[in-house]
C-alpha cells in the first residue's frame, strides 16, 4: 500500500493535468487508485510454478519450471489498454493485473485499495500545492516489488 500511494502520487506530480482534474474531482479518487496499479503497480512480477508440461507461443514449458509472469508489461498492453503509456484517470481499468490474478489474486487488495483511498484523498489537495524537490529517484533494492525509497516535496 504503502508503495501504491507513493506511485500514484509520483504519476499525479509527472501528470499534472491529471492532478488537477483529481484535485477538482475528489470523486474521482478511487478511479485515480485503480489507474496508478495499472500504470505503476507496486507489484510488478510474480514468479510460479508449472503445474504441467506445457507448450505457450511455440515454447515448449517442462512441469516443474519456473514461470514469472511480467504484469507490469501486461499492464501495459496495448491489445488492452489503448494508449498504455498514458496516465488517465478514469480508463477503463478492468482488467488490469495490480493485484495478480485467478487463484493468487491478492488477499490484501480489498484493504489496499481501502487504504490508498483514503490517503490520496487527503494527499492530493497537498499534492495540488506542493512541487518535487531533492534528489532524483531512486527505487527500493527489489527485483518484485516497484517503489520509490523517498519523494521529497516543498511547496509550489
Amino acid at each position: 500500500t504503502t508503495n501504491l500511494i507513493g506511485n500514484a502520487a509520483h504519476a499525479l506530480l509527472e501528470h499534472p493535468a491529471e492532478l488537477e482534474r483529481v484535485a477538482r474531482d475528489p470523486s474521482l479518487v478511487p478511479d485515480l487508485v485503480e489507474e496508478a496499479l495499472r500504470f505503476d503497480a507496486p507489484v510488478q512480477v510474480i514468479v510460479r510454478e508449472a503445474s504441467r508440461d506445457l507448450e505457450l507461443h511455440g515454447v515448449r514449458i517442462p512441469k516443474g519450471a519456473p514461470v514469472v509472469p511480467l504484469l507490469g508489461s501486461a499492464n501495459r498492453d496495448a491489445r488492452r489498454f489503448p494508449d498504455p503509456d498514458a496516465f488517465r484517470i478514469g480508463r477503463d481499468t478492468r482488467g488490469h493485473l495490480g493485484f495478480g490474478f485467478g487463484v493468487h489474486f491478492c488477499l490484501g487488495a480489498a484493504l489496499a485499495r481501502l487504504e490508498a483511498r483514503a490517503a490520496l484523498a487527503a494527499l492530493v489537495p497537498e499534492l495540488s500545492r506542493r512541487v518535487r524537490v531533492g534528489r532524483p529517484v531512486e527505487w527500493i533494492d527489489s527485483f518484485i516489488v516497484r517503489g520509490r525509497r523517498h519523494l521529497e516535496l516543498d511547496a509550489a
